[in-house]
């Protein structure tokens, strides 16, 4: 054999195992990247319980405010009409309600 024919077969041999080791690369990113996909896709389907979860919760607030809403609109005539407002407002005000009059010592009566 000559020199030309030796170069050619080491180049052919190593051209082989280069390409044996890449496919062997190519297997174990596949594999990785199968786990990859079915970690990422539990992962979205625990999200998306997550949110309807959510969505559950927050329809169920907006139905109960607009019914303490409703109820308020209805009771605000009967308080009004018993004069009970008035006493809610002090009670209110005793416990440092934010009532629109100044205080006694911001008034310059003078």
């Amino acid at each position: 054999m000559t020199f030309a024919e030796n170069v050619a077969q080491i180049r052919d041999i190593v051209l082989i195992v280069f390409l044996v080791f890449t496919f062997g690369l190519l297997l174990f990113g596949a594999a990785l990247s199968l786990r990859l996909y079915g970690r990422v896709n539990r992962f979205m389907d625990r999200m998306e319980h997550v949110a309807e979860g959510f969505e559950e919760t927050f329809g169920r607030v907006a139905v109960a405010r607009r019914t303490v809403e409703e109820a308020a609109s209805v009771l605000r005539p009967v308080v009004k009409g018993l004069g009970l407002m008035g006493a809610f407002q002090g009670v209110g005000r005793l416990f440092g309600g934010g009532s629109n009059e100044p205080e006694p010592s911001d008034r310059e009566d003078r």
